[in-house]
Parts: structure tokens; sequence; C-alpha cells
């Protein structure tokens, strides 16, 4: 199974963007079939021994705090010859927090480990239609306001991938500390 490590969420922002995939211009636009912000993916992991160690160490992450987790505004990438669109999210305690993920899985065994950057939430896959026509079609038609919110947990992805969709499924959450043992 290809696993990827990331963060679920908060309700009003996904509510806010399942309403912006809603509104895309016509099937051009491709909305991304799970919305999350990926931390790092881990590629294909099947062995056993593997996965349970990877569970462990994923148990053992700790921060200081829970995260800051501040949407920046949309940004248009063009990625394998693809447009995709993203929402950016600016935030120095989730790439401390990428990097420690990314470190706890190579620890476990983990391989093809590689972290995502830049920290983005994919929305959609655009075909046939220039970056700069994405862009200026978010800007103009969908303002939308974007809240700080905190985070304390990071969850597991199981996806089956293949050419036409990527299909994510939440495996597991992992507290980066109890509730209420931030020091």
């Amino acid at each position: 199974m290809y696993l990827t490590i990331g963060i679920t969420l908060p309700d009003d922002l996904r509510d806010a963007l399942l309403a912006l995939q809603n509104h895309f211009q016509d099937k051009s636009w491709e909305p991304a079939s799970f919305l999350f912000l990926p931390l790092c993916t881990l590629g294909e992991v099947t062995q056993p021994l593997t996965l349970e160690e990877l569970d462990h160490a994923l148990h053992g992450l700790r921060l200081k705090e829970p995260a800051s987790f501040v949407p920046d505004g949309f940004d248009v990438f063009t990625r394998r010859d693809r447009i995709t669109l993203e929402l950016r999210v600016r935030s120095p305690s989730l790439d401390h927090l990428s990097v420690k993920s990314l470190s706890a899985a190579k620890r476990a065994g983990v391989r093809n480990a590689r972290i995502c950057a830049p920290l983005s939430i994919p929305l959609a896959t655009i075909s046939a239609v220039p970056p700069e026509d994405v862009s200026a079609w978010i800007q103009l038609h969908h303002q939308i306001v974007f809240t700080t919110s905190s985070i304390s947990e990071i969850t597991l992805f199981r996806s089956w991938k293949n050419r036409e969709t990527t299909l994510f499924t939440p495996e597991a959450n992992y507290l980066f500390a109890p509730p209420g043992s931030f020091v």
C-alpha cells in the first residue's frame, strides 16, 4: 500500500474548500479526490515489520506545543505536465513536523520517504487551461477568508494509485503528545 503522512483539515476549512471545488469552471478542472495537507510521502510500504516500526515511531513524535495551521492563499503549480491548483500553508511548526515525520519514517525502515514541499493542499488538476487563467479565476471569483487553526495530530493515509485517480483513506491518527501534556 502507498502511504502518506499528513494533516486532516479542520472542518471549517474543509467545507470552504469543498464549496470551492463545486464551483470549478468546467470538466477540465478535476477536483482532488480527498482534501488533506500532505507532510511527507512514504511510497509503497508492505513489510509487516516496517509497518509496525512506523506505527511505533509515529506514536513517539512530540512537539512542545500544537502546530499552527495558517492557510496562505492559492497557488498554481505545473507538475509532471499537469497544472495543479493548491492552497499554500504557512507554518514553521508544520515544516518542522514534516521533517520529524520523515526522520521517524526513515528510522522505521521506510526507504523511499520524501518530504512534501512546499506545504500545500492539492485542490484540483487542471488540463488545457493556462496557469495564469486559473490563478486569475480564483482571485476574481472566490475570495475566502481563512482562519488560523491549531493542529495536535497527524494522520497516516493509505492510497491506491492508478493513472486516473488517487483515493486516499485515513489509516491511523497520531497525537504529537497526549492532550494537556505539552511542555
